[in-house]
């Protein structure tokens, strides 16, 4: 394998005899892939005449039959004051879509063409965008990655078709593929060249029931697996209605009704083994047979040898993204205008309430203190009444007195 470094200034430098170690790796998950190198370091030795690398130099790596296999830019470096060796970690270009933020607002497009768009901003090269005839009639992208958009387009191709996608960087370009490369030519196989192998398997991604809804949160219907929940219980998952989406294949592309397996094999090294891609496998040790998807693999080429590791799965996963779209965005601005209401609405029902409330204690308390006023009137007059009498009896009884005069 051949290492070059490519500075600013145009000039390409043959750095593969100052290098021990190279690892090229890649994942499903990831999407940039990346080289990990050690360089020699011998800063007192003034004999040793080697350019120096700096961040944001490129290196490029390059096989005798298959040419250019990486091409990417210095981001990381760990160096030391002691004889030895300079760590660089380079990545692809992947890396300017995966830290750049876009914002966008896309209509009536298909999956490759808003890709298309995506990549002339950000002036990434375009290798290859496969094509999808899939329109997509709304797509908000709100402060988002540049590559989630792009994966965020191919998403909503994914849930019409069905078909699954990958993003990578190939022959300095990106390339969006349909999942369904398989290495050519080739097989691993205990006879010839896996040196280890191992299998392990996990529940943990089952989702065997999935309840749809509309955009007004009710529950419009369901899919399922009906031998997977009975088997494993119930896994359930929620799918929300999308616009130009039908509801039901939407729901039964995230259904995933049977264990997780992780396969993990040592082999000799072969540079067409990448993430992304399936692989012919044939071990005994394992009981593998037949054809596997790679979800990571990482390439070590030291001391003159080369051996790969992959992981490998039975079936293939995609790297799906989201995004809004109109219909999502006006029905949360009707929402929102139906909370204000409704808070309105309580506000005014809160202040008729108090008004009333007061109201009434006035109303209480007027006729309360006209009570109390009539009775400070009765007990008055009766008082007075009670005077007259007196009076009258007195004068009664001081005629009796005086012979009736």
């Amino acid at each position: 394998m051949k290492i070059n470094l490519i500075k600013d200034t145009g000039i390409i430098y043959n750095i593969t005899n100052a290098v021990s170690r190279i690892v090229w790796k890649g994942s499903a998950s990831e999407a940039a892939r990346s080289v990990d190198f050690d360089y020699i370091n011998a800063p007192y030795d003034n004999t040793v005449n080697l350019p120096s690398i700096s961040t944001g130099d490129y290196i490029s790596l390059e096989d005798v039959k298959e040419g250019e296999i990486f091409f990417g830019q210095i981001f990381g470096i760990e160096k030391s004051s002691q004889t030895g060796t300079i760590s660089f970690t380079a990545y692809d270009m992947m890396k300017h879509l995966l830290e750049s933020t876009g914002q966008y607002n896309f209509k009536n497009l298909t999956a490759e063409a808003i890709v298309a768009q995506v990549c002339a901003d950000i002036q990434v090269p375009i290798r290859h965008l496969h094509s999808t005839g899939v329109n997509i009639s709304s797509m908000i992208c709100d402060k988002m990655k540049m590559y989630d958009i792009v994966m965020a387009a191919y998403t909503r191709a994914h849930r019409i078709t069905g078909d699954k996608y990958f993003a990578m960087i190939y022959k300095r370009g990106l390339g969006v593929y349909k999942t369904e490369w398989a290495v050519k030519g080739f097989t691993l196989s205990e006879n010839s060249n896996i040196f280890a192998s191992s299998i392990s398997e996990t529940m943990d991604e089952i989702k065997n029931k999935i309840l749809i809804f509309d955009d007004k949160g009710k529950q419009i219907g369901e899919a399922k697996d009906d031998e997977s929940l009975k088997k494993f219980g119930v896994f359930q998952e929620i799918y929300s209605k999308e616009d130009g989406v039908d509801p039901t294949t939407g729901a039964n592309n995230l259904l995933k009704i049977t264990p997780s397996q992780s396969i993990k094999i040592s082999a000799i090294g072969d540079i067409n083994c990448l993430s992304c891609y399936f692989v012919e496998v044939k071990d005994t040790a394992t009981g593998l047979s037949g054809k596997y998807w790679i979800s990571s693999d990482t390439h070590t080429f030291e001391n003159g040898t080369y051996k790969m590791e992959l992981e490998l799965r039975f079936d293939s996963l995609m790297d799906t993204k989201s995004a809004k779209d109109e219909a999502e965005e006006k029905r949360k601005e009707e929402l929102k205008k139906e909370k204000r209401e409704e808070k309105n609405k309580e506000k005014k029902d809160l202040k008729s309430q108090t008004k009333s409330g007061t109201q009434q204690k006035e109303k209480k308390a007027t006729k309360e203190k006209s009570k109390k006023k009539g009775k400070g009137m009765k007990r008055g007059e009766k008082k007075r009444q009670e005077k007259i009498a007196a009076i009258r009896k007195a004068v009664a009884e001081s005629r009796a007195r005086n012979g009736g005069g």
